[in-house]
C-alpha cells in the first residue's frame, strides 16, 4: 500500500513535505516509489527485508535511518516481531517503509500538527522505545514462570522455552543497539541552540539505556537460570551412576557362593563342614550389610 499525505512535515528551511506512507508496498507501488523519491529500486527493497545494512545514511539529497519496531503477537504472552522501519528525508518527501502498518505512526505525523524534521525523528525513536518497554516487562514474566516450573519440576520442555525466551531476549538486545547507534548520530545533526531538541533527544537516549539495562539483565539471569539447570541435570545424572554402582556391587557379592562350588579347587573343609554353607552365607550377609550401610551412609543408596 501506498499513501501520500500533503504537508505534513517542516523541513529545515519551514517548507513543508509531504508523508509518504509505504506498507508492504507492491513491486509496482515500489517502483512508482523509486522513480517519484529518485531512490534506486534495489534500495528501497532490501531496506524493506530488513538486509544487514548501516542503520543511518546521509548523502547530499538523502537521509535514512532504520530501526527494529517490536510489535506484539495477537494471542500470544511474551511474543513479538521485530519489524523493520525506514525512515527517509529526500525534497519535498517523508517516507516511512515497512512490511506492516505500525500504529503510532498516524498519531505522530499529523498535517494539522506538523513538526520540525528532526523533532519527528526523535518523538518516532522515542515510541519505538516505550515498545520495547512493555515488551521486555513481558518476555521478564514470562522468564518467571520457566524459572517457577523448573525449580518445581525438572522438564526438558521448560529448558526449550528458557531457550526461546533467551533467543528473544537477544533479538531485543540487538534492536536497542541499533536504535541507541542512531540517537547517538543523530545528536551530530540537532541545532545545540534548540533546548526543547536537546531535551527530547536526551530523554530518548535516557530511556533506551533503561530499556537496554533491563534487557541485559534478564539475559544474565536467564543464562544463569539455564546453567544452574544444567548443573542439576549434571550432579542427578552422577549420583544415579553412583546408585547403580552400588546395587551392581551389593548383587555380585551374594554370587560368591555359587561362583565357589562351581570351582575345581580345593575349599577345604568347609564342603564337608556341617556348618560350613550356614557360615559362609552368614558371611556374606554381614559383607552385604556393611557395604549397603557404607553405601548408605555416603548417600549413594539415596536418589533424593
Amino acid at each position: 500500500m501506498m499513501r501520500i499525505t500533503r504537508d505534513c512535515l517542516l523541513s529545515g528551511n519551514a517548507n513543508r513535505r509531504s508523508w509518504m506512507a509505504l506498507v508492504a508496498p507492491s513491486a509496482n507501488e515500489l517502483t512508482q516509489a523509486a522513480a517519484t523519491l529518485d531512490i534506486p529500486e534495489s534500495f528501497l527493497r532490501k531496506r524493506l527485508e530488513g538486509e544487514a545494512s548501516r542503520p543511518l545514511i546521509k548523502e547530499e539529497r538523502l537521509i535514512s535511518l532504520q530501526f527494529q519496531v517490536p510489535l506484539p503477537k495477537e494471542g500470544a504472552a511474551g511474543q513479538f516481531t521485530l519489524v523493520p522501519l525506514s525512515l527517509y528525508f529526500v525534497p519535498g518527501y517523508f517516507v516511512t517503509l515497512t512490511e506492516r502498518e505500525i500504529p503510532f505512526l498516524s498519531r505522530l505525523i499529523d498535517p494539522r500538527k506538523p513538526r520540525k524534521r528532526w523533532e519527528l525523528v526523535l518523538r518516532i525513536i522515542a515510541e519505538v522505545t516505550r515498545n520495547y518497554l512493555p515488551t521486555a516487562r513481558s518476555v521478564a514474566r514470562e522468564m518467571a514462570v520457566v524459572e517457577r516450573d523448573l525449580r518445581q519440576a525438572q522438564r526438558h520442555d521448560v529448558v526449550y522455552r528458557g531457550l526461546d525466551i533467551n533467543d528473544r531476549l537477544l533479538a531485543l538486545d540487538l534492536g536497542l543497539l541499533q536504535l541507541e547507534y542512531v540517537v547517538s548520530e543523530i545528536g551530530h545533526f540537532l541545532p545545540a541552540e534548540d533546548a526543547d531538541l536537546m531535551e527530547i533527544h536526551e530523554d530518548t537516549r535516557i530511556e533506551l539505556s533503561q530499556v537496554r539495562d533491563q534487557v541485559d539483565s534478564d539475559q544474565a539471569t536467564i543464562n544463569e537460570l539455564l546453567e544452574s539447570y544444567a548443573y542439576v541435570v549434571h550432579n542427578n545424572v552422577n549420583h544415579l551412576f553412583k546408585f547403580m554402582a552400588a546395587l551392581i556391587i551389593l548383587a555380585t557379592i551374594p554370587l560368591f557362593i555359587p561362583g565357589a562350588a562351581a570351582m575345581n579347587v580345593p575349599l577345604g573343609p568347609f564342603p564337608h563342614w556341617r556348618y560350613g554353607f550356614t557360615a559362609v552365607t552368614g558371611g556374606l550377609l554381614v559383607v552385604e550389610a556393611l557395604t549397603a550401610w557404607v553405601f548408605y551412609r555416603k548417600g549413594w543408596l539415596r536418589l533424593d
